[in-house]
């Protein structure tokens, strides 16, 4: 009967430990379901970012107005126009790596708005950044942050804009901030 006893005992701590287990998992808290879209918290904007060896950050964003004025020092000399508005984008470059980051291995490239429009920088506004268009030159390591300046014709109505940086380094799409 010693036996019969033991092999008793045993099952019923089995069973003892079962049930303990079942409650233990039946207590638990459920799993907080994913949170919606009109629930999840608005990113913070990005202003700064590396790609690969370079740091690239937002240096200045200048509304121009409707009108791009032509100086002494701007060829042809005439005044360009536009029913909505210019808007001037100055990003910094710097190499924080080791070698030297050949030419044309970035750039920044068209403005994105909230409603994905896309708006590219006109050729015929180069001339109003020839003395700080530096973009795409080559970055050597640990040296000033070179500047690059594009001028681009946005929708007056647009928000949430973001510039594209393109780089050779790294493939991808990356963002800056612009604030507007």
């Amino acid at each position: 009967m010693d036996n019969n006893i033991k092999i008793i005992l045993m099952a019923i701590g089995l069973i003892f430990i079962v049930a303990v287990f079942i409650i233990i998992i039946s207590v638990q808290k459920p799993e907080t379901p994913p949170t919606s879209p009109e629930e999840e918290k608005p990113t913070e904007p990005v202003y700064e970012i590396i790609i690969g060896d370079v740091k690239f950050k937002l240096e200045k964003v200048e509304d121009k107005g409707k009108v791009l004025v032509a100086t002494e020092d701007i060829y042809p000399k005439k005044n360009i126009t536009t029913t909505e508005k210019f808007i001037e984008v100055t990003i910094s470059a710097q190499n924080i790596g080791k070698d030297n980051i050949a030419e044309k291995n970035w750039n920044i490239e068209e403005i994105i708005d909230s409603e994905e429009r896309k708006f590219y920088s006109p050729a015929e506004t180069r001339p109003w950044t020839l003395q700080s268009a530096n973009c795409g030159a080559v970055l050597k390591p640990a040296f000033t942050p070179t500047l690059c300046t594009k001028i681009y014709e946005v929708a007056e109505v647009s928000t949430g804009l973001k510039i594209k940086i393109s780089s050779k380094q790294v493939q991808g799409d990356f963002f800056i901030d612009l604030g507007i």
